[in-house]
């Protein structure tokens, strides 16, 4: 079985980031649209798959039961009432934020016992594309890409991980506080950790396209 992961941020915080002031130019029913795009993108190319939404931000009561209907593991941050662990949604660092929901999500599927083969990782908002082939994930390998060829960027908005590697992704997370705090992107965290692990597959076209939220600009790769 797959688990595939998704972070999202429906109703952004008007806080800026380290790199810019505007952390979406989309409103809350747009991100809610896209991130419906999202899942369904998934329940078409992924086989044997459970969605797990990881959410960080008040919802209404309509978007809540969306989810909790639609997909399989529904957690948002916000109801956990942890003001530590919301408050790190909302700093000036997006590394800091997707880390730590990456974190949670993770300690969640080994807390409760959750048998998975491969965790597939999407940024909420993204949608699998024509270029996405099922075929080039299911391995025993990472699978991910790299930007512009560079290998101390690597995206985040897609890529895979067998179990085997997934516990491992997440104690480097939990050892990145330090890249967190200095606004590291989370690309190139990402990047440090896949440069540490054999059995990689780097992708030139990985099949998964979105808008970028602080631009808007369509980033399809």
């Amino acid at each position: 079985m797959n688990i595939t992961l998704i972070t999202s941020i429906i109703n952004t915080p008007n806080i800026p980031l380290s790199y810019i002031k505007t952390r979406s130019i989309y409103t809350r029913e747009e991100r809610f649209e896209q991130t419906q795009k999202t899942i369904e993108s998934i329940k078409e190319k992924i086989p044997d798959n459970k969605i797990f939404v990881i959410e960080c931000s008040q919802l209404t009561l309509e978007e809540s039961n969306y989810f909790n209907s639609t997909v399989d593991i529904f957690i948002n941050i916000m109801d956990t009432n942890n003001k530590n662990l919301i408050d790190r949604m909302f700093t000036k660092s997006k590394a800091m934020g997707e880390g730590t929901m990456t974190i949670f999500a993770i300690n969640y599927l080994f807390s409760n016992q959750i048998q998975f083969k491969n965790l597939f990782k999407i940024s909420g908002r993204y949608w699998l594309t024509e270029n996405f082939q099922y075929s080039n994930f299911d391995n025993e390998c990472l699978v991910i890409k790299y930007i512009d060829n560079d290998t101390t960027n690597a995206l985040t908005s897609l890529y895979k991980l067998p179990h085997t590697k997934t516990f491992d992704w997440y104690e480097f997370l939990i050892n990145s506080e330090n890249d967190f705090r200095k606004c590291i992107g989370y690309e190139n965290i990402f990047a440090k950790f896949i440069n540490t692990k054999p059995n990689v597959i780097v992708i030139d076209k990985i099949g998964v396209a979105g808008n970028i939220a602080v631009s808007g600009d369509l980033s399809d790769t």
